[in-house]
């Protein structure tokens, strides 16, 4: 039984180092990513009025979107102290 065990596994070794390697992956195009995002935008249930705001920004090549993602508390603070 053990030695049915070491071959299965040397087998398997074998098998694993013969496999072909991943083909290399591509960098995703801006389109693809757009695609994505208008995708992911559809399916995730906003109000039709942020849904709309968002689906323009993504639409509108000349549009300029934050990359920032703030912490609630700062928010907080901000409109607080601001």
């Amino acid at each position: 039984m053990m030695r049915f065990a070491s071959l299965l596994f040397a087998a398997l070794v074998l098998a694993g180092c013969a496999s072909q390697p991943s083909p290399e992956q591509r960098p995703y195009t801006d389109a693809e990513i757009k695609q994505f995002a208008l995708e992911m935008l559809n399916r995730s249930g906003l109000p039709y009025e942020d849904y709309m705001k968002i689906r323009s920004a993504l639409l509108d090549p000349n549009h300029r979107m934050s990359n920032a993602i703030r912490d609630p508390a700062e928010l907080e603070h901000l409109s607080v102290g601001g």
